[in-house]
């Protein structure tokens, strides 16, 4: 491209702006911009452009909304409901903004605004759900119950809808994609850790609550034992089959539990394996004395033929939670217990408690580290006189 390209151009207040001026292979285009390494860029898919024999249309790309770029994306890839939810919702939200003013700095300002905004009530809702509390949450300085504001893994989903939608659109197009946005603003955490535990006696509360469900009220009480003792994710033990329970009568403590990795959330990550859960005694018992006798003849999974998936499962337990009156407590919560109980009442290595739990990172298991007793000051002293 032969002349100048990048005009400085200084305004009567002082204030800079680089005008681009591109003349080559009957391509004519004339842009202004605030930065310098925008107008860099520019030329840069423009170049790009004109060497692949490609159109040269960047200007009405860039006049393009997020609204229409959504719509294109949704109509050309198959997409899970849940999502075409979110990017039919960041239309009405977001759809107005065109693609050329999808900046750092506007991004950055939505992700904090929906992090405060509060979760609204359904328009046609008639009364609150007693589950729920009209999207109300217990103020932890307070006491009070104040509306609850979204999640940082709901608002990680829009982010990543907005993401893929992007990337998308310009490897639809052939231009550029602007990674700036999302390099400059970090998607918000996936989840926050809960260092919830069951206090004494909810553990028989919950147990006792399931009397009150119209159905499954053993398979309940089997379910929340299951997850007290095997600190298996949710997911994972709705796949549990009946023969990857391994008893061994003659000694017991070479029974377990085989989790295949593809059970696992975590399966198409690098160290993700097959493991085998040993049986603490109570665990052992519980399973030859109680949730053998659940079994039935054809059947193959031990607790997914009684509920849909981890999401039904989920709900269904705020009602025994609700009954027993046992707050703040989610079903993933018997994880933490079944986690805990290892560093409180074991000397295994974190690596070991790890090949049990399926934790891949390490110091996912260091918030449960203040559980364990510390025996630095005895090693201290061990050989003082």
């Amino acid at each position: 491209m032969a002349g100048k390209l990048i005009t400085e151009r200084v305004g009567v207040a002082g204030d800079v702006s680089y005008l681009v001026r591109i003349r080559e292979s009957g391509v004519a285009v004339n842009k202004t911009f605030k930065a310098k390494k925008e107008a860099e860029k520019f030329i840069r898919e423009v170049k790009s452009k004109i060497d692949k024999g490609e159109s040269v249309d960047i200007t009405k790309i860039k006049k393009l909304t997020l609204a229409q770029i959504f719509t294109e994306y949704l109509k050309h890839n198959t997409v899970a409901d849940g999502k075409r939810y979110d990017l039919e919702r960041l239309k009405t939200e977001i759809g107005k903004v065109v693609l050329g003013n999808f900046k750092t700095g506007n991004f950055s300002l939505y992700l904090k605004t929906k992090l405060e905004q509060q979760v609204p009530d359904q328009a046609k809702k008639k009364k609150a759900h007693p589950l729920y509390a009209g999207h109300k949450v217990v103020d932890s300085k307070t006491g009070q119950l104040v509306k609850k504001t979204y999640s940082e893994s709901t608002i990680r989903k829009l982010y990543y809808a907005i993401k893929t939608s992007l990337q998308w659109h310009a490897k639809h197009h052939d231009y550029t994609f602007d990674r700036k946005p999302f390099d400059d603003n970090p998607p918000p955490k996936a989840w926050i850790p809960r260092d919830r535990i069951l206090e004494a006696g909810e553990l028989d509360r919950l147990l006792e609550a399931t009397d009150k469900m119209y159905v499954k009220r053993e398979e309940w009480k089997c379910l929340i034992l299951w997850q007290y003792y095997s600190c298996m994710r949710a997911g994972e033990s709705l796949l549990i089959k009946w023969d990857e329970i391994h008893l061994n009568e003659k000694d017991p403590s070479h029974s377990y539990i085989f989790v295949p990795k593809e059970n696992t959330k975590i399966a198409d990550k690098k160290n993700a394996e097959d493991r085998k859960i040993p049986l603490r005694p109570e665990f052992y018992h519980f399973i030859e004395d109680r949730l053998m006798k659940l079994k039935k003849d054809g059947q193959s999974l031990v607790f997914g033929d009684y509920w849909q998936n981890s999401s039904v499962l989920a709900a269904r337990f705020k009602v025994i939670c609700k009954n027993a009156k046992v707050e703040n407590f989610k079903i993933h919560d018997l994880r933490h217990c079944a986690v805990s109980w290892y560093f409180v009442n074991t000397n295994l290595t974190d690596i070991e408690i790890s090949k049990i739990s399926g934790h891949i990172e390490l110091s996912t298991l260091k918030r449960y580290a203040t559980l364990r007793h510390s025996d630095i000051g005895t090693k201290l002293w061990a050989n003082v006189a």
